[in-house]
Order: structure tokens, then C-alpha cells, then sequence
């Protein structure tokens, strides 16, 4: 029965490093074909995020007297540009993933779930590479201080990593059946946008509405991370535990598309 045991404890471990190869892998065939060998190349999956959110940063101050912002606008749009980055670019990556990628399913070891996690993989640490890189540098040149709950701002960021990529997964397998849904995700993402906290704090919001932006699982993060950011000075508005729900039943949900009949049939 021990002899049994082992051999099933080896074989799992056999199977994860294999997976984990080839998500590494396809890793590295995502970044060649998307940023190619010359120039600066995957340098670009950091740089990216940084020039767009730098770029609102100084567009934002240059107009802050015409917002009349009750928080300082550097932190404000560096923690709501950073997480809009990161939901919109696993959702749009993972829009027709399988597509591109279907040859490889032809090797035995390729599944369905790695490709789907290896681009989830790749836009997660892209922006929270460029997330981190833009508050060290920020508060290096007094632009920003430093979080005053840093804890509540990684779980706020974690949080939006798992939302997003679980978004991205889901949106991934329905697109595969459908092109209505990457054409009606288009404008959605836009509605989805209005509602995620990019551009306001839960607390500006008139009470009727602040009950109905709290249903979207986005914005209690963004709030986590703002909360993590100013702590105490300000009053914000989020449920650890509705948010974790949320984006358990999304797992759930992401997991049973990606092992539908239908999606190994795509093999």
C-alpha cells in the first residue's frame, strides 16, 4: 500500500514538472511571437503598461484643478490605471487564444488549460512587474508616499490577478464557440470600465450606487488596494469575503469550461 502511495506521489510530481515545462515554454514562444529577438523585445510586456500609466499621470496633473480630486492624483491614477491594464489586457488576450495555438494541441503533452494559463501568466506579471517598478519610482521622486498598509494592498492586487485571469479564461473558452462574444465583449468592457473604480472612489458615489458598484468583484479590489495605499485617511467601501466568493465561482466556472467536451473536441 506504501509502494502505491509513492508511486502515485511520484507521478504527480512527474506530471507537474512536465506541465510546468511546457507553460514555460509556451511562455517563451508567446513573448518571441508577440515582442520578437531585436530591439529591447519582451522588455516591451513592462514598458508598455509603465509609458500608458506615466503618460495619464502627467495628462491627470497637468489638468488636476479641472477635476477637483480630494486625494492626491499621482497615487489615484497610478493604483486605477494599473488594475484597468491588468483586467483588460487578460480579457482581450485571452478573447480567441486557442486559435492561433490549435497545432500545438497536436502534442500530446499541450492541454487546453496551459495555453490559457500561460498567457494569463504573462499579462498578470507584466503589469504587476510595471505596477511595482511605477511605486518604487514614484515614491523614489516624492511623487507618491509610501503605502501606509502594504499587506491590504498586495491582497487588493491579488485579488484583481485572480479576478482577471479567471475573466480572461472565461471569455477565452466562450469565444472559441461564439464570435459574438468577442464582439459583444467590446463594448461591454467599456460598461465594465464605468463600474471597475479606475476613475472614482466607492465613497464619492451616492449610497444607491455605491451598493451597485460593490457587486463587481474589480471594484471591492480597487478599493482593497486604495484602502492599502492612503489606510485610515480616507473612507472606503469593500467585502474580503464577497470578493474571494466572487472569484472562487469564477475558478469554478473557468475550470468547467476549459474541461467541456466541447473545448477538447477544439483538439
Amino acid at each position: 500500500m506504501n509502494d502505491d502511495f509513492e508511486h502515485k506521489h511520484q507521478s504527480i510530481w512527474s506530471a507537474l514538472r512536465i506541465q510546468s515545462r511546457v507553460i514555460g515554454a509556451l511562455l517563451m514562444r508567446e513573448i518571441i511571437t508577440r515582442y520578437g529577438r531585436h530591439n529591447i523585445g519582451f522588455l516591451w510586456l513592462l514598458l508598455e503598461p509603465i509609458i500608458f500609466t506615466v503618460g495619464v499621470v502627467i495628462l491627470w496633473n497637468i489638468t488636476h484643478s479641472l477635476h477637483g480630486f480630494r486625494v492626491p492624483v499621482t497615487p489615484f491614477v497610478v493604483t486605477g490605471y494599473s488594475s484597468l491594464l491588468l483586467w483588460r489586457t487578460c480579457s482581450f488576450r485571452g478573447l480567441k487564444a486557442i486559435e492561433p495555438n490549435r497545432s500545438l494541441l497536436h502534442h500530446r503533452p499541450v492541454k487546453i488549460q496551459d495555453i490559457f494559463f500561460a498567457r494569463m501568466l504573462l499579462e498578470v506579471a507584466g503589469v504587476t512587474a510595471s505596477f511595482v517598478l511605477l511605486i518604487i519610482v514614484m515614491v523614489g521622486i516624492d511623487l507618491m508616499n509610501f503605502p501606509a498598509d502594504l499587506p491590504l494592498l498586495v491582497i487588493g492586487w491579488l485579488f484583481l490577478c485572480w479576478f482577471s485571469a479567471c475573466l480572461g479564461i472565461i471569455l477565452g473558452c466562450l469565444s472559441e464557440h461564439s464570435d459574438l462574444v468577442e464582439r459583444l465583449w467590446h463594448p461591454g468592457s467599456y460598461f465594465l470600465l464605468a463600474v471597475s473604480g479606475t476613475f472614482f472612489m466607492v465613497d464619492w458615489l451616492p449610497q444607491t450606487f455605491q451598493k451597485v458598484v460593490l457587486w463587481f468583484p474589480m471594484t471591492n479590489a480597487v478599493e482593497m488596494m486604495r484602502a492599502g495605499y492612503w489606510g485610515y485617511s480616507n473612507h472606503f467601501h469593500f467585502s474580503v469575503a464577497y470578493t474571494f466568493l466572487c472569484c472562487l465561482s469564477m475558478t469554478l466556472v473557468a475550470l468547467l469550461l476549459m474541461g467541456d467536451r466541447r473545448m477538447k473536441m477544439l483538439t
